[in-house]
């Protein structure tokens, strides 16, 4: 069974090469932490969000994502996006998958689990051509 959806997922994967991948992505669901991606011109943005508010014994807010958010350079390869932040660092691949006509960027582990039992995660990035 899991030859048969990676034979499916193959030929997806192949009209995402020529694919305009440039957009924002977002979480599919309202989330109360998570992460957005943008691809512009060849450029990423990686942010990290959350509501959680933490304080040190000082009373100063503690920095949920101190290293977010990253910028660099990416590149698409079957659906496979490669981002390198600008200080030169190979960041883990997401990956961009198609499903019911809708964009998705998934993690590693996402990604796995995906093409294992074919479903996706509860609360995926999903594309936004607009950014909006």
């Amino acid at each position: 069974m899991t030859i048969l959806r990676h034979i499916l997922v193959l030929p997806a994967l192949l009209l995402l090469a020529c694919a305009n991948h440039e957009g924002l992505y977002e979480p599919a669901c309202i989330a109360f932490e998570g992460d957005t991606i943008k691809l512009d011109d060849g450029r990423f943005s990686w942010n990290r969000f959350t509501d959680e508010r933490r304080v040190d014994d000082a009373g100063k807010v503690v920095e949920p994502f101190p290293d977010f958010p990253k910028t660099g350079t990416y590149r698409v390869a079957a659906g496979r996006l490669e981002l390198v932040t600008d200080d030169d660092v190979r960041l883990e691949d997401w990956f961009i998958i198609e499903r019911d006509g809708r964009r998705y960027l998934l993690t590693s582990k996402q990604h796995r689990d995906f093409l294992d039992g074919g479903e996706l995660p509860k609360c995926p990035l999903e594309f936004s051509a607009d950014g909006s």
